[in-house]
């Protein structure tokens, strides 16, 4: 409570030059980035970022931060990257005439970015819903909705200039979550997704091939839930390591949990170097989670919008939803039907997903499935999602 006094508080001292900001000229070439309230360098800003690093030079393109790690990280790669409270994060989040984040404007500096253009490239399509149509948010209460809303448009999160979407199905529900109207919505696709077209092999999955030649790899990505006892496949009554361990053996398989960031692997047992089962935390590896996910031969996945990145690739895709009824009931609620939504088998228990694990490979009403969903939720199937929210901007800026 008394951090919440001291937060408006300040909010109200600072609003003068809020309104103030913007008499200062923004610099069209300077674009600033972040992702995940600071702390990490990821997702569709990192992918957009870069893409601005290798092609366009007369963007200067500043990352933001608030991770000591990313700031030297990003400094030894030759990335202009600044922490969120320096003189000179603060100074090109002033400047900047574009402003880029995944999550909310925490991502950056959010004090000193009145009168840039701000663009939220979000993470991912969604399948559960999200910020405004979020019934169980607290944005939907009198408090923030009337307000914040009103008195602290600094941390108002539905005020944003343009979100991205990664197909038509997906526009309509990008402008109700954020409030915005339809013509702010732009079709670009997410950047994060030219990556599944890179050749290049994740040096972790080359490492795992080579202790294990020719096994399938098979990646789990659960999404968090909003409860304190961690749920996932491995927290499962029916769960046995053992004979699991010898399922994947006679498959050869290898099985990749990699929990989300916010939960990581809480409630999974660790196993040890010979096991094919790795559970991967995010210290484990140096790279993207897409960038190894594009190596995959299959996804299991319950809610995550994983699923719709991982279409691209049109490789099977098992949906362990064993709690459907319990998420959509205290987590989230969902923008479509899920078993009509999704492009696979559904798998509510151990057995059932190793049934599925057995017999997906060579499954052609599967493959056609995944062809006839990949269409409906992908609209671009290139590497030139970064390219088109670049065009799209620049021409925004440049109306002819």
């Amino acid at each position: 409570m008394g951090s919440n006094l001291l937060k408006y508080f300040t909010y109200i001292i600072f609003m003068p030059f809020w309104y103030l900001q913007l008499l200062i000229p923004r610099n069209k070439n300077i674009w600033v980035f972040g992702a995940w309230y600071g702390e990490r360098f990821s997702d569709n800003s990192m992918y957009l970022f870069k893409y601005i690093q290798d092609n366009d030079p007369n963007i200067r393109s500043v990352w933001i931060t608030t991770n000591e790690d990313i700031f030297k990280s990003n400094a030894s790669l030759g990335y202009e990257t600044y922490m969120k409270w320096s003189l000179k994060g603060m100074w090109y989040c002033l400047k900047a005439k574009f402003v880029f984040v995944t999550s909310r404007k925490q991502d950056v500096n959010e004090f000193f970015i009145n009168g840039s253009i701000a663009v939220n490239l979000w993470h991912g399509s969604p399948l559960k819903k999200i910020g405004a149509d979020d019934k169980y948010s607290q944005v939907n209460g009198f408090f923030y909705s009337k307000i914040v809303k009103n008195f602290f448009p600094i941390s108002y999160e539905f005020n944003y200039d343009f979100v991205t979407s990664n197909a038509s199905v997906f526009s309509d529900k990008m402008a109700t979550s954020f409030k915005v109207d339809n013509t702010q919505v732009l079709e670009t696709g997410c950047p994060r997704n030219d990556v599944f077209y890179e050749t290049k092999k994740d040096s972790f999955n080359l490492d795992i091939l080579r202790r294990f030649p020719n096994a399938k790899l098979v990646y789990y990505l659960p999404t968090f839930r909003n409860t304190i006892t961690p749920k996932n496949i491995f927290t499962q009554s029916d769960y046995n390591q053992n004979s699991i361990e010898n399922f994947l053996i006679e498959e050869n398989i290898v099985l990749i949990n990699k929990g989300h960031f916010v939960e990581s692997n809480k409630g999974v047992t660790s196993t040890n170097k010979n096991s094919r089962i790795i559970h991967l935390k995010d210290s484990d590896t140096s790279s993207d989670i897409n960038f190894m996910l594009k190596d995959a031969d299959a996804l299991i996945t319950d809610y995550s919008s994983a699923f719709f990145d991982f279409l691209l690739l049109e490789r099977p895709i098992i949906f362990a939803a064993f709690d459907l009824e319990e998420y959509m009931s205290q987590s989230r609620e969902l923008y479509f039907e899920y078993e009509k939504a999704i492009s696979g088998p559904m798998a509510k228990n151990w057995s059932e997903i190793l049934v599925h694990l057995k017999d997906i490979w060579n499954d052609e009403d599967n493959k056609k499935l995944i062809k006839k969903k990949n269409a409906l939720y992908n609209k671009y199937h290139d590497a030139n999602n970064s390219k088109r929210v670049v065009k799209s901007l620049m021409d925004i800026s440049n109306p002819k």
